[in-house]
């Protein structure tokens, strides 16, 4: 199925789901966050972040401290982020990771990838030391999920990168190492189709 033909039936699922369930209905801001994610794929930030925000609008319906709305903040962030608005990216990656915390706790995963989202664009910016303490921080929470984790080699990479870009090769060329062996191991256990 090409990418206009998703775009179409998407926009018909979305407009059946606000004919049949009204405008408020959660399942309204699933076909919005549906479509916003194609959209963000495509490289249409601009329509992503309107369906987003509408998306975002439903919260009055679930209440500002739903962990849905730290996510949908988080995903705004981060369009904001490859728009270089990163004022406003930060100021949204701050308040989902307090909200993430406050919600799941601290050692939860998810608050461990807004560490690790903030960090990144900490990295960007040039604020290598703020960018250092989140992703170690978010390294000590996601070794919850153990070693052999997906996202436990993602952050070691990040924070491999991180050391790479100050010219701390010999601190980063371990991460990188133990990166790459958790993906190698996991690849070689995924299963063929």
């Amino acid at each position: 199925m090409n990418k206009l033909n998703r775009e179409v039936l998407y926009l018909q699922a979305s407009g059946q789901r606000k004919r049949l369930l009204r405008e408020k209905h959660p399942s309204v801001a699933t076909s919005l966050n549906i479509l916003a994610g194609l959209y963000y794929y495509q490289g249409r930030y601009d329509q992503a972040q309107e369906l987003l925000g509408e998306a975002l609008g439903q919260r009055r319906l679930l209440g500002e401290e739903h962990p849905f709305v730290a996510t949908k903040l988080n995903i705004i962030a981060v369009l904001y982020y490859y728009q270089g608005r990163y004022d406003q990216a930060q100021e949204l990656l701050v308040e989902a990771s307090q909200k993430k915390k406050r919600l799941l706790g601290e050692e939860h995963p998810s608050a461990a990838t807004k560490l690790n989202n903030l960090a990144s664009l900490y990295n960007s910016q040039g604020r290598y030391d703020q960018a250092e303490e989140l992703l170690v921080e978010a390294l000590r929470q996601r070794r919850l999920l153990g070693e052999e984790h997906p996202s436990v080699a993602t952050c070691l990479n990040n924070l491999a990168s991180l050391y790479d870009s100050q010219g701390r090769h010999d601190e980063a060329e371990p991460l990188y190492l133990q990166a790459l062996e958790v993906f190698q191991r996991l690849l070689e256990t995924y299963p063929e189709y």
